[in-house]
């Protein structure tokens, strides 16, 4: 396989979509819950995939035919190279790599207007973890050594969880935090809101678009977006700074875990940061040798 200019997604990308830190001023250093996020997840600890409680959605459930004007191209399927998802294996109740694999070019092409004629589709599987009780197929798409294509498919029922694109820019654009945009970002807002609207993100109409912060994908700077609807599903949106390029969407269906996730990691480490607190010794201001710290082993940890 040829070396790509794009840094191998693989686990990386699944695992940032699944535990993505929310907000921007979320408890303490946001530095401190992603590393605390990363932690859990190096454990990849698997659970019995859990769907005890999923609804039922006509809007949700896979359907046979093509989309309006779509025409199936004609695509390879290959296994990803990584020993991750060579230790995992689909079950008897999973979809096939080949159903779910036309799932993801169908979005891809509705979505970013990509046709996969002729491209390969890399495929893993991966079993419910405790960060989402759901297993997934997850796949990449490399076309050229400059862009790439990702999705995430419920390996059981077929909902789309997530898809996504990474670039290299052509530009001199900076990846760091702009404060200004922090502020203010109702020009992108409108952008999310037009987007979300336009492909159905939340399966129904938009109630609000909240600002849940800044990064990047490679060298495009990118800035995301909690998409909220009238029915109560919550989607994660991501743009390009550089340019407002759609670049991924996290629909409800895998993110309320990621919200519910996130929600307990926070709640472990403020337990944390407390306790750091009760025990440490207290510090004279004269007395630099002196410092508290926070054990945060087994941040995330079920009780």
């Amino acid at each position: 396989m040829k070396t790509k200019s794009i840094e191998r997604k693989g686990v990386k990308k699944t695992v940032l979509m699944t535990t993505m830190v929310i907000g921007t001023s979320t408890l303490l250093s946001m530095g401190i819950l992603q590393a605390a996020t990363a932690t859990e997840f190096k454990k990849t600890n698997t659970i019995p995939t859990n769907y005890a409680n999923l609804v039922e959605d006509a809007s949700q459930i896979v359907q046979n035919s093509f989309p309006e004007g779509y025409e199936q191209a004609n695509y390879t399927i290959e296994t990803i190279d990584l020993e991750y998802y060579r230790n995992q294996t689909p079950t008897g109740k999973d979809m096939s790599r080949e159903e779910t694999a036309e799932i993801g070019a169908q979005a891809l092409w509705e979505v970013f207007d990509v046709n996969l004629e002729g491209q390969v589709i890399e495929m893993g599987y991966q079993q419910a973890v405790e960060g989402l009780p759901r297993s997934t197929w997850n796949a990449d798409i490399w076309v050229g050594d400059d862009h790439s294509y990702h999705f995430s498919v419920d390996s059981v029922t077929g909902e789309l969880f997530s898809i996504d694109s990474s670039r290299i820019v052509n530009s001199d654009t900076s990846i760091a935090f702009d404060a200004a945009l922090d502020k203010n970002p109702q020009e992108f807002i409108m952008v999310a809101r037009e987007l979300a609207e336009q492909f159905n993100v939340v399966h129904g109409a938009v109630k609000s678009v909240e600002y849940n912060g800044q990064g990047y994908s490679d060298n495009d700077p990118t800035i995301s977006f909690d998409i909220m609807g009238e029915n109560g599903e919550v989607a994660l949106m991501t743009l390009s700074r550089y340019d407002k390029e759609l670049l991924g969407i996290n629909y409800s269906a895998s993110y309320k875990y990621t919200l519910e996730y996130n929600e307990e990691l926070q709640k472990n480490l403020q337990k944390k940061v407390k306790e750091g607190e009760k025990f440490a010794p207290s510090i004279d201001e004269n007395d630099t040798s002196t410092l508290k710290s926070i054990d945060l082993d087994g941040v995330g940890d079920r009780d």
